[in-house]
């Protein structure tokens, strides 16, 4: 019976074969292979940057709706009947 552990050791098998032909190819081709990171670490903070204020941004104005919705509920008053 082949059952989903079955399924999944054979998936990472073939994974792990299929990975190893990768490498052996990449080492042959290595010299071909040039990637240029000169710009990279400057594009990912800059990003990583817009992203935090973007969050920074969104946080502060879910902290003020915040706010402003409890300011905006009445405080119960009690009358006391005589």
């Amino acid at each position: 019976m082949f059952n989903v552990k079955s399924a999944f050791a054979l998936a990472l098998a073939l994974a792990f074969i299929s990975a190893l032909g990768f490498n052996a190819n990449a080492n042959v081709l290595v010299d071909e292979i040039v990637v240029d990171t000169s710009d990279l670490q400057t594009s990912i903070t800059a990003d990583l940057s817009a992203a935090m204020d973007k969050m920074h941004q969104e946080l502060l104005q879910e902290a003020t709706l915040l706010i402003a919705k409890d300011d905006a509920i009445p405080t119960p008053q009690v009358v006391k009947a005589d």
